[in-house]
């Protein structure tokens, strides 16, 4: 059986700037550009649930506005995801980025709650739409062979920024509110489209002209080979990272004075946890060893939580959770990105990104009832149960029955 002439690279776009090193000057360029539009993201989204509860809302009405704004995020995603392998990908990049800071200028002006509701989620679509376009365009400056590496220097580097962001985010909104919020991350999201310039954004030879009948094809939408993996990453990962939305409200109630620690810690720790793997040599494609000490030190993180009463189990929980995090999440997307083809990135892009979304809508949906009822302690306890049930799944569906792209195409190839 032969590789079908969509499935080849060389056939579909009409440059390739992919080099035989990882630390190119493309891949770090778009690595800063990341940087600056996930700043945008973090750094309003770090004191949002301030600003919901502040306004009036619940634990359960900000559970419901962020899972709306997941969702929103997520219908975005395949869109997106279709136009980054068909489309212009820069017009694309931009027209995101309008709707994304305008949304959140309009937040400020907003004459009642309702609306500001509207603003929120549409500024999902917009963040949805220029944090896929980036993604997408992140691997294709990353050599094949090094590709878990190379999303694990992403994820480095947005962890960066995550440590920056909440403390200061916190400290911001409750000395001046969200406005200032509102004003550096439209910056930081500027600087990000400057840069965007420095670089050429991949197009397709023979570009398809936009059709929503094809656009909302499952077939095309999404990567199939990709599924396996992006449902175990979405009900673990994700969906812990859905409740941990919580976790700054959380902090408020026990007493301590920035919660924004907490991601700070994280990001701190999940900088020296990829450093250390990426001195650690392995023959293995995705260590096995590695991926179930991840999924324990996650449930530890969750049972601290659970426990949680001063800052040194909020802190010791959150090097539970780096270290899962720093595992799980790289070597997870890259089983995401490697099980397809490079003329089908974009649908294996929207994929993994859908599937974080529907971990973080029900993590943070479902978990704000689930506060609201029972309490943050409740909540961190039940999570436990589906990453249990994810690592099972895992060790019996996906541990040694995984093949990368290049290794199927070859066994395709080999056929008579």
């Amino acid at each position: 059986m032969k590789i079908s002439k969509r499935d080849r690279d060389s056939a579909f776009f009409s440059s390739d700037q992919r080099a035989s090193t990882l630390r190119n000057r493309y891949f770090l360029l778009i690595i800063v550009i990341s940087c600056a539009i996930n700043f945008g993201n973090f750094f309003i989204g770090a004191a949002f649930s301030y600003w919901v509860i502040d306004m009036g809302g619940t634990n359960a009405t900000f559970g419901v506005i962020h899972g709306l704004y997941s969702l929103l995020i997520m219908v975005a995603r395949p869109i997106t995801g279709w136009l980054a392998d068909h489309g212009d990908r820069r017009k694309t990049f931009i027209a995101s980025v309008v709707v994304y800071v305008s949304s959140m200028f309009l937040m400020l002006i907003s004459p009642f709650f309702g609306l500001f509701v509207a603003l929120r989620l549409i500024q999902g679509a917009g963040v949805g739409g220029a944090t896929t376009i980036v993604t997408t365009s992140s691997y294709d400056y990353i050599p094949s062979s090094k590709l878990d590496k190379g999303i694990g220097y992403i994820a480095l580097f947005s962890s960066i920024i995550t440590a920056l962001t909440p403390a200061l985010s916190i400290s911001t909104y409750n000395s001046s509110g969200p406005t200032p919020l509102v004003v550096w991350s439209a910056v930081a999201t500027v600087i990000g489209v400057a840069l965007s310039y420095l670089i050429t954004f991949r197009t397709p030879k023979e570009p398809k002209k936009f059709r929503i009948k094809e656009i909302f094809d499952y077939k095309v939408l999404f990567e199939k080979r990709s599924m396996k993996p992006a449902i175990v990453m979405a009900l673990s990962v994700n969906l812990v990272m859905g409740a941990n939305t919580f976790v700054v409200l959380y902090g408020r109630q026990i007493g301590i004075q920035n919660p924004g620690w907490f991601s700070s810690v994280s990001a701190v720790v999940l900088i020296f946890v990829r450093i250390i793997l990426d001195r650690i040599k392995t023959n293995e494609m995705f260590p096995r060893k590695r991926v179930y000490l991840a999924y324990v030190s996650l449930i530890a993180g969750l049972v601290c939580l659970a426990l949680c009463k001063n800052l040194v189990m909020y802190f010791i929980a959150a090097f539970f959770w780096a270290i899962a995090f720093g595992i799980l999440f790289p070597a997870f997307t890259s089983m995401i990105i490697k099980a397809a083809p490079a003329s089908r990135r974009g649908a294996a892009t929207s994929t993994a990104g859908v599937a974080a979304d529907v971990g973080m809508i029900l993590g943070s949906t479902v978990g704000g009832f689930v506060v609201q009822a029972l309490g943050y302690s409740a909540l961190y306890l039940i999570v436990i149960v589906p990453v249990i049930l994810c690592c099972l799944y895992y060790r019996f569906f996906i541990d040694g029955k995984y093949k990368a792209w290049e290794q199927t195409a070859q066994a395709e190839s080999e056929q008579p």
